[in-house]
């Protein structure tokens, strides 16, 4: 499992928006999208299409065919389980002040949603997994109850951003709470079992 460090001194926390040190380069050999944008917004543009043109691609290239797995159906699998690994790590520790961690889980939610909505987009009709994915993303599209920005807003809009903003931080803090208290009845103990039903139904595929 990573070792995601804190580095963020709670001390210093304020219910404004929190500066923190810049995440470290994922890849010397890979620029940011903030950073390629700020430098070529042409080249930034030709990057999303590409990965689109590559999405689509492997959807038409590969539709199942007698028994064989579509390779979208393999990336969306590898996407949940990451997902998956993401909310495992908060259920051992608390990691919700550590930008790193934060930025990851954003990552790979905005990789789940790009293929998710391709899926929608090429099917004709929707299928019981598709349900499944789209319910999947409206609770976190609704956690916590009652707030002004949810979970899955904040996911949405951190990855690729240098700060942590604070409520982002509380809900994290919030799950990993609510499971030390409730266990198999937490909410991501819901979430970790509803990726685990999901992806049994995409092996069968």
């Amino acid at each position: 499992m990573t070792d995601f460090k804190t580095s963020i001194d709670p001390g210093n926390q304020s219910k404004d928006w929190l500066t923190v040190q810049r995440v470290e380069k994922l890849k010397a050999d890979k620029e940011s999208a903030e950073e390629l944008a700020k430098k070529n917004p042409t080249a930034l543009l030709m990057a999303c299409l590409c990965a689109y043109v590559r999405k689509t691609a492997l959807f038409l290239a590969s539709r199942p065919l007698a028994g064989q797995k579509s390779a979208l159906a393999g990336e969306l699998e590898l996407e949940l389980s990451s997902l998956k690994k993401a909310l495992v790590q908060l259920t051992k520790e608390d990691i919700s002040r550590n930008p790193d961690y934060a930025q990851n889980l954003s990552q790979v939610w905005h990789q789940l949603l790009d293929s998710i909505n391709l899926v929608e987009f090429l099917e004709r009709k929707k299928s019981d997994v598709l349900i499944q994915l789209k319910t999947l993303i409206d609770t976190f599209e609704h956690y916590p109850p009652r707030q002004p920005r949810s979970l899955g807003f904040y996911m949405t809009e951190f990855a690729g951003k240098e700060w942590l903003p604070f409520p982002f931080m509380e809900q994290l803090h919030q799950l990993y709470e609510d499971h030390l208290a409730h266990k198999k009845e937490s909410q991501l103990s819901h979430w970790i079992s509803s990726i685990d039903l999901i992806l049994s139904n995409l092996m069968k595929k």
